[in-house]
């Protein structure tokens, strides 16, 4: 996945938050759960404006897509094309086997106010929509949703550890979680930017 942009729903509340980078390359494997895996890849950091803090990512946990039917039409086969020719249910351009894509890890979250970084679980949901993306295009914009939790002690302890799956991707590629609420809820429709979601990576064998 690739891409960035803006939203302007945020808990606890802050001007607006910005995202990007990109996740499953040079190596993007479908991983249910497994902490600090090699086998996803990429580097992702939401900033919260102003002084709200930020989230810098750069190990996964977890990583799962999915294909969200369009109103009316049945769910694609596993390994087909999702939703082929829809250019607002998403994702073409370009065409790819998913429009719904979930990832995981932990990384430093840097507040604003001079403290020293915290480490941080996080997950992102993030919905495809098709191009160009944000208010520019027809709607539905594209859906982005980060949550962070705040971690106590050693991110590989028993009770992070059993957050950390709580959240994962393999426990539910829906947004509704068994997992206590997070620290930071920023999320909604992104009218600013633009989300691709690609065909997985995998010529290339995990670490």
């Amino acid at each position: 996945m690739t891409g960035g942009g803006r939203i302007d729903t945020t808990s606890p509340p802050v001007d607006y938050a910005t995202h990007g980078g990109q996740v499953g390359a040079p190596v993007g494997f479908v991983t249910a759960f497994s902490p600090a895996t090699p086998c996803i890849q990429g580097s992702w950091e939401h900033v919260r404006h102003d002084k709200g803090g930020t989230l810098h990512a750069k190990s996964f946990d977890s990583l799962v897509c999915g294909c969200l039917p369009c109103a009316g039409r049945p769910d694609p086969p596993a390994g087909s094309l999702c939703n082929p020719g829809d250019r607002i249910c998403g994702p073409e351009p370009p065409r790819a086997p998913a429009n719904k894509i979930c990832f995981t890890g932990v990384g430093p979250f840097t507040p604003t106010n001079g403290k020293k970084d915290l480490n941080a679980a996080f997950r992102v949901d993030v919905e495809d929509h098709g191009e160009p993306g944000g208010d520019s295009g027809p709607a539905p914009p594209d859906r982005y949703r980060m949550r962070i939790w705040i971690l106590s002690g050693d991110p590989d302890g028993a009770d992070n550890l059993a957050l950390r799956q709580s959240i994962s991707c393999g426990a539910s590629l829906s947004e509704q979680l068994a997992a206590a609420a997070p620290d930071i809820d920023d999320g909604g429709d992104t009218p600013h930017g633009n989300l691709q979601i690609h065909p997985e990576i995998n010529h290339q064998t995990c670490p």
